[in-house]
């Protein structure tokens, strides 16, 4: 009996116009550079990638029904997608479809510059390296590329730019000579570290690896422009599932989800190829192994082998057991979070209960920052009159030049003058440091035993309840407060805890904000000055969190919120 193989086609997919044929797919042309020329067998899931993402733009294509004849000849057979976007399961085979589309698009189809990016830049050139081996082993490939003397032999090498390796070819293949650029330079291969560090580039081929680990959308923002003056361009994502951090994975994938959702895929230019598990799925349960692993069954990789995974994501007795991270890597299916927060949610509802002031209770003042200082939160902490402590966050608002401005403006009714924030190491909130004492605003720093102990002491206060905060608004949507404090993770050093922003899901600092403004009411020698009524409170719910366009210059904002 045949052994049972991977699925070949994904459960989530965009369909492609027509049927695909070697008259309407490239992609058939890029199997047999790769199986024929490289001798690299792929594996049908490997196919189907190939096939579905260089599906032509048939009104690009000379002699067919569709074609315009307005078409200008450098977009003849042009693609329909301009992004391609492939999630499968860890260990399937995905590198070696990043290396043959690279090295037939530079040697067979014409493109001048294909650029590489991936989280981990060691990944990145590992795999350029792969590729390279491939080509300099291969004699019909090897003559193109450069040769150099080596040991009293002469080899085929890679150039070296920037301190970084780059296939640029010696000479142009056969019917080539229109994919040299402007400046008459030889098609090339690179790689950059994710980031800023692709903006000063224009690229035919972008190949981006692991797109769950970008957290914010700077390197979308930097990647994507470098391909939109090429004339045949795109870029093509590689990864297994994400979670709520995996910023431009979960906007892409939502994108497409919603085109196939709706039939509005023929208008689209993302293409989405998804092998994954159904969300409902046991781990145990082989159809999720096949679905998402479409390599299952060709390889080494075996069904065995997935049971005894399973097994050990869910061994009871082992503290490292970890069902959500085996649902990510081998089901490939979306979580919210690979790790549960440090406060749940229903802990956290609990705690909810709106507080009112008095004139004469004093106020404290805590400022975080989010990494890179994007946004600032400033929160305030007092006593109430049951004995518990009342959090919330009072102003938030994109970058950091706004806080000495709003916190003065206040100086004379309930602020007084004094906040804490952490300014030990690369602390975000460093950055506020001068510009507050400039206003003439005392700075508490909150760092080494002050900030560990009060790490601790915080956690504890709120699982025994003498926290509280306002709550939702009449609209029952999560609050930054909220969103912040459920997705919030600790990390361990040594016998202290510090809140560990990179880990934490989302923008934890609104949190830490609330834990320096009680640090601040709880810190040996605390001077404040009374509260007092201003209509320049309001509710914690009042915060609006959409503030991508906002600017450290930005007059606007939040005129403040906080309780009546």
């Amino acid at each position: 009996m045949e052994p049972r193989k991977g699925a070949a086609e994904p459960r989530i997919f965009t369909p492609p116009l027509r049927e695909l044929t070697p008259e309407t797919s490239l992609g058939f042309e890029a199997i047999e550079f790769c199986e024929k020329l490289l001798g690299v067998e792929l594996r049908p899931w490997q196919k189907f990638v190939l096939i579905h993402g260089l599906e032509l733009d048939m009104r690009t294509v000379p002699g067919h029904e569709e074609f315009n004849p307005d078409t200008p000849p450098e977009r003849y057979h042009d693609y329909r997608f301009r992004q391609v976007l492939v999630l499968v399961g860890r260990q399937n085979g995905k590198t070696v479809c990043l290396d043959v589309l690279g090295l037939w698009r530079m040697f067979s189809d014409g493109a001048s510059e294909i650029l590489s990016m991936a989280q981990n830049l060691q990944n990145a050139e590992r795999s350029l390296r792969d590729a390279f081996k491939l080509a300099a082993k291969n004699e019909t490939l090897a003559k193109y590329l450069p040769w150099r003397l080596d040991k009293d032999r002469m080899v085929p090498y890679m150039r070296k730019t920037n301190g970084s390796n780059q296939i640029e070819l010696g000479k142009l293949p056969p019917g080539l000579a229109d994919s040299l650029d402007v400046f008459g330079a030889m098609p090339s291969w690179y790689v950059v570290a994710a980031g800023g560090a692709a903006r000063s580039f224009s690229v035919d081929l972008a190949l981006l690896d692991e797109l769950r680990m970008h957290r914010t959308n700077e390197m979308w923002e930097a990647i994507e422009p470098t391909t939109r003056e090429r004339p045949r361009n795109q870029i093509w994502s590689f990864s297994n599932a994400g979670d709520a951090r995996s910023a431009v994975l979960k906007r892409l994938r939502n994108n497409a989800l919603r085109a196939i959702e709706e039939g509005t895929t023929a208008r689209e230019k993302l293409c989405l190829m998804e092998w994954s598990a159904p969300q409902d799925v046991s781990i145990h349960d082989p159809e999720g192994w096949y679905a998402a692993n479409p390599s299952l069954g060709w390889g080494n990789s075996t069904e065995e082998d997935m049971a005894a995974l399973a097994r050990t994501a869910t061994d009871p007795e082992d503290p490292e057991a970890d069902e959500t991270s085996f649902r990510t890597e081998y089901l490939c299916q979306w979580v919210e979070s690979l790790e549960p927060g440090k406060f749940s949610e229903e802990l956290w509802a609990r705690l909810a209960e709106p507080a009112t002031i008095e004139p004469e209770t004093p106020v404290y003042v805590g400022v975080d920052c989010s990494l890179e200082a994007k946004n600032s939160h400033i929160a305030v902490a007092f006593p109430r009159d049951d004995g518990r402590w009342h959090v919330e966050v009072v102003a938030s608002r994109a970058g950091y030049r706004w806080v000495p401005e709003w916190l003065a403006a206040r100086r004379d009714s309930w602020f007084s003058g004094r906040v804490g924030l952490q300014s030990a190491g690369n602390a975000p909130a460093t950055v506020l440091v001068p510009l507050l004492e400039d206003a003439g605003i005392e700075v508490c720093q909150w760092r080494g035993a002050d900030m560990t102990g009060s790490v601790i002491a915080y956690t504890a206060a709120i699982r025994d309840h003498v926290i509280t905060h306002p709550g939702r608004g009449a609209d029952d949507q999560p609050t930054l407060l909220e969103l912040a404090a459920t997705g919030v993770k600790d990390r361990k050093l040594s016998d202290v805890a510090i809140w560990d922003r990179e880990k934490s899901t989302g923008d934890a600092s609104a949190f830490i904000a609330t834990n320096v403004a009680w640090w601040m009411g709880h810190r040996p020698e605390s001077t404040p000055v009374s509260a007092y009524e201003d209509d320049d409170f309001a509710g914690d719910d009042d915060v609006d969190d959409d503030r991508d366009g906002l600017d450290d210059d930005d007059d606007g904002g939040y005129s403040g919120l906080m309780f009546i």
